[in-house]
C-alpha cells in the first residue's frame, strides 16, 4: 500500500481560506440579493424613538437608503447574484479540491480570482448605496445619543469615519487574501500534490 502523501502546509491553508472565502462570499451575496425581493417599511426604522425631529431624520434616510438601492438595481443586482453563485462555487470546489481532485483545484484558482474581482467592482460601483446606508446609521446614532442626553457638535461622528475605513480595509484584508490562497494553489509542491494523486479521487 503505497504511502499517504502529506499536503504542502501552505495548501492545506490555501484550501481553508478557500473556504472561508466561498462561505461568506455566498452569504454576503444571498443577503444582498434579498433586499431586492423585501418589502421593506421606512417608517419602521424611526420606532421607539421619541423625539421627533430626531424620528423624521432618521426615516428619511432610510428612505433615501431606498431610493439608493433601487436606484443601483441595474448594478447591484447583477454583481449579488454573481457574489452568491460564485461563493457557491467556491465552497464546492474548495470542498472537491480538500478530496484530492486536480481538475477543482484549477477551477478554484479561477473562481477566487473572479470572486475578487467582482469584490472589488461592487465595491466601487455600489459606493452609493454604502454611503447612504451610513448617512441613515450616522441619523441612528445622533437620535441615541440625544436619547441618552448626550449633547455634541455638528462635528461627523467617529463611528461613520470607522465604518468608512473599515470597509476599505475589509477590501484590501479579502483581495490579499485572494492572491495568497492562489498563490497557495499554484505553487509547484501544490500542482505535484494533485498531479500525483491517485485518478480514483477524480469521481464526482
Amino acid at each position: 500500500m503505497a504511502a499517504e502523501r502529506k499536503r504542502p502546509w501552505y495548501l492545506v491553508l490555501a484550501l481553508l481560506g478557500a473556504l472561508a472565502l466561498g462561505t461568506t462570499g455566498a452569504y454576503a451575496g444571498w443577503n444582498a440579493a434579498a433586499l431586492y425581493h423585501a418589502s421593506i417599511d421606512p417608517s419602521a426604522s424611526g420606532e421607539g424613538i421619541a423625539d421627533e425631529h430626531d424620528r423624521a431624520l432618521v426615516v428619511s434616510r432610510a428612505e433615501a437608503e431606498l431610493r439608493a438601492l433601487d436606484g443601483a438595481r441595474s448594478r447591484g443586482w447583477p454583481i449579488a447574484v454573481a457574489t452568491f453563485l460564485l461563493g457557491s462555487a467556491t465552497l464546492v470546489f474548495a470542498m472537491r479540491a480538500l478530496g484530492g481532485s486536480g481538475g477543482a483545484r484549477a477551477a478554484l484558482v479561477q473562481l477566487v480570482f473572479a470572486q475578487a474581482g467582482v469584490g472589488v467592482a461592487g465595491h466601487f460601483l455600489l459606493r452609493d448605496v454604502f454611503e447612504a446606508d451610513l448617512r441613515w446609521l450616522e441619523a441612528k446614532e445622533v437620535a441615541e445619543e440625544h436619547a441618552a442626553g448626550i449633547a455634541r457638535d455638528q462635528s461627523p461622528l467617529p463611528t461613520i469615519g470607522v465604518l468608512r475605513a473599515a470597509s476599505t480595509m475589509v477590501l484590501v484584508l479579502r483581495t490579499l487574501g485572494s492572491g495568497l490562497v492562489i498563490l497557495g494553489l499554484t505553487r509547484r509542491k501544490s500542482r505535484a500534490y494533485f498531479e500525483e494523486t491517485p485518478a480514483a479521487v477524480e469521481e464526482p
